[in-house]
C-alpha cells in the first residue's frame, strides 16, 4: 500500500486538491470560482501536453534509431530487425494516441517526464536543478523588470502633461524656482526612459550580452560568462574550513548578467505597458470627478490611476514569465549558461531528443498557467471589481 501511495503521489496531490475546493465551493461562491479556475488549468495542461507531445512526434527520428546509432558508434553491426525489436520493446510501434495516453498517465501518477535518449537517463534526473535554475533567471529577472517599470513608469505617465518649468502667478519666485527645477529633474528622467524602453525594444537580448562580453574583453577583465569561474567551478560550497564566500562572491559576479540580459526587454515592454495603463486610467471620468472634489498630487494618482492600473499587470505574470525564457535559449547559448533553456536548444537542434524538449516545453507551460491560476485567484479575493463579478456568478 506505500509503495502504490509513493507511485501515485503527485495523481493524489491534484485529487486531494480538488476534493478540498469541491468541498469548500458548496457554501462559497469565491471557492466555486477557484475551482473552476483550477480545472480549466488542468483541462489546459491536458490539451497542452497533446499539443507538445504532438509536434515532437512530426520530428524525423525515434529513439529506438538513436539508441542504435549510438550502440552503432560502439563497433556493434545493427540490422534493421535489431531496430524494430528495440522500438517494440521502447513502446514505439504502438499508435501516437496510446503513446501519448502512456506519457500523461506516467506524468499524472508519479510526475515521471520519461526518456532522455541522447542524455541515456531519466528526463527528471537530466533536467534536474537546470529547469530550477531556468526559473530562477526568469524570476529575477521579471522580479528586476517590475521594481524599475512599475515607479518609474508611473513617474512617466505623471510628467507626461506636466510643463518643463512653473509658470503659475499664483506661487512666489522661491516656489516656481523649486517647482520648476523639480519638474525639469521628473522630466529628464523621463525623457531617459523613454530612450532606454525604445533601445530595450529595438536590442535583441543576446546582442546586448555579445557587447557586455566584447566590453570586458577589451578592459582586459575576465568575461562573466557561465556560472562561475574556472578558479571556483569545482570547489565545493563547503569545505573543512566552512562555507566558501569567495565562491558565492564569483557566483554572484556571473549572475546578475543573465538576469540583467533577460530582464531588459521585459523592463523595457513593462515600462510602456505601466505608463500607458496609468494615462488611461487617468483620463478617465472617476479621475476627474475626484479632482472636482479637491483631491490633487499624489493622493490623487496613488488611490485612482495607479490603484486600477495594477491589476491588469499583475494579471500578466505568466505571459511575462513566458516571454522572457522564450528569450533565454538564445542567452544561455551566448553567456554559455547549462540551464534548461540551453538544455532545450540542445534536445532541439542538436540531438533531435524529443522526450526531453517536450518535458521542458511542459515545464514551462505549467509554470505559466500555474502563474495565472496564482493570479485570477489573489485578483479574485483583493480586486473588488473581480471579487464583484465573481460572486454575481460573472466566470
Amino acid at each position: 500500500m506505500i509503495d502504490f501511495f509513493a507511485n501515485t503521489w503527485l495523481l493524489w496531490i491534484l485529487l486531494i486538491t480538488g476534493a478540498v475546493l469541491w468541498l469548500a465551493a458548496r457554501n462559497s461562491d469565491y471557492f466555486h470560482y477557484v475551482l473552476h479556475r483550477y480545472l480549466m488549468a488542468l483541462g489546459t495542461l491536458l490539451l497542452v501536453s497533446f499539443v507538445v507531445f504532438g509536434l515532437m512526434e512530426v520530428l524525423p527520428g525515434d529513439c529506438a534509431e538513436k539508441y542504435i546509432a549510438y550502440k552503432n558508434t560502439q563497433g556493434e553491426m545493427i540490422s534493421q530487425a535489431t531496430i524494430d525489436a528495440e522500438r517494440a520493446r521502447m513502446g514505439l510501434d504502438q499508435p501516437m494516441l496510446q503513446r501519448w495516453g502512456n506519457w500523461v498517465t506516467d506524468l499524472t501518477l508519479r510526475g515521471d517526464l520519461g526518456f532522455s535518449c541522447a542524455k541515456r537517463q531519466s528526463v527528471n534526473l537530466a533536467v534536474g536543478d537546470r529547469f530550477w535554475m531556468s526559473l530562477g533567471f526568469c524570476l529575477a529577472g521579471l522580479l528586476l523588470a517590475y521594481l524599475i517599470a512599475v515607479p518609474f513608469g508611473i513617474l512617466s505617465a505623471y510628467v507626461l502633461n506636466k510643463p518643463w518649468a512653473d509658470r503659475d502667478p499664483q506661487s512666489s519666485p522661491r516656489e516656481r524656482f523649486t517647482n520648476t527645477l523639480l519638474l525639469g529633474f521628473n522630466k529628464l528622467i523621463d525623457l531617459q526612459l523613454r530612450i532606454i524602453s525604445y533601445l530595450g525594444l529595438a536590442l535583441p537580448n543576446f546582442l546586448l550580452a555579445l557587447s557586455i562580453i566584447l566590453l570586458y574583453v577589451f578592459a582586459g577583465e575576465p568575461t562573466p560568462t557561465g556560472l562561475f569561474s574556472d578558479e571556483w567551478r569545482n570547489v565545493p560550497w563547503f569545505t573543512d574550513s566552512g562555507f566558501q564566500f569567495g565562491k558565492l562572491s564569483d557566483f554572484l559576479g556571473h549572475i546578475w548578467l543573465p538576469i540583467f540580459v533577460i530582464g531588459w526587454a521585459a523592463t523595457a515592454l513593462q515600462l510602456q505597458t505601466v505608463r500607458a495603463l496609468v494615462v488611461d486610467e487617468s483620463n478617465k471620468l472617476y479621475v476627474e470627478a475626484a479632482r472636482a472634489r479637491g483631491v490633487e498630487g499624489f493622493s490623487l494618482w496613488a488611490r485612482y490611476p495607479v490603484r486600477h492600473s495594477i491589476s491588469p499587470l499583475f494579471n500578466s505574470v505568466g505571459f511575462d514569465f513566458q516571454r522572457v525564457f522564450n528569450d533565454l535559449p538564445i542567452v544561455a547559448v551566448v553567456i554559455g549558461l547549462t540551464d534548461a533553456a540551453g538544455l532545450l536548444i540542445e534536445a532541439l537542434a542538436m540531438t533531435n531528443d524529443q522526450e526531453l524538449a517536450a518535458a521542458i516545453l511542459f515545464l514551462v507551460a505549467l509554470v505559466v498557467i500555474g502563474m495565472n491560476l496564482l493570479t485570477d485567484v489573489i485578483l479574485a479575493a483583493v480586486d473588488p471589481r473581480v471579487r464583484r463579478s465573481v460572486i454575481s456568478g460573472g466566470q
